[in-house]
């Protein structure tokens, strides 16, 4: 399954989830194989442009890869189901994101006054690569 970037790949290299910000490999691959109704090998991102160096990233579509996938969609569950979905970027993300003019420019010192248990499970998927 792959999906067509026009932009720049990412500057580090990620097996399954890239900390929960590189979801779409996987995400694809697992659509298709429903939609097919057969094994998908892999997601991969093709950055078709000079800019994106014509450089293709694959996600196999495994069982760590799998179980990585569960870990998201099961936070993200759980945060519906509390009615808590921060923002939250890393340090330096709304520099690049294309969603600033929604968030504001702000976003990144908001979040310190957002410490505490709630932020736990966001924290363990950004630790996953």
């Amino acid at each position: 399954m792959t999906d067509h970037k026009t932009g720049r790949p990412p500057e580090k290299r990620y097996l399954q989830i890239g900390g929960g910000e590189k979801l779409q490999p996987i995400l694809y691959a697992l659509a298709a194989e429903k939609l097919l109704d057969r094994p998908v090998a892999a997601g991969r991102l093709f950055y078709c442009t000079r800019r994106g160096g014509y450089r293709v990233l694959e996600v196999r579509l495994d069982d760590a890869s799998r179980k990585a996938i569960g870990e998201v969609l099961g936070t993200l569950e759980n945060a519906i189901e509390e009615a808590f979905l921060p923002a939250w970027p890393r340090q330096d993300a709304c520099a690049t994101c294309d969603f600033v003019q929604i968030c504001g420019p702000h976003e990144e010192k908001r979040i310190r006054r957002k410490k505490g248990e709630r932020l736990k499970p966001l924290e363990q998927l950004r630790g996953r690569p």
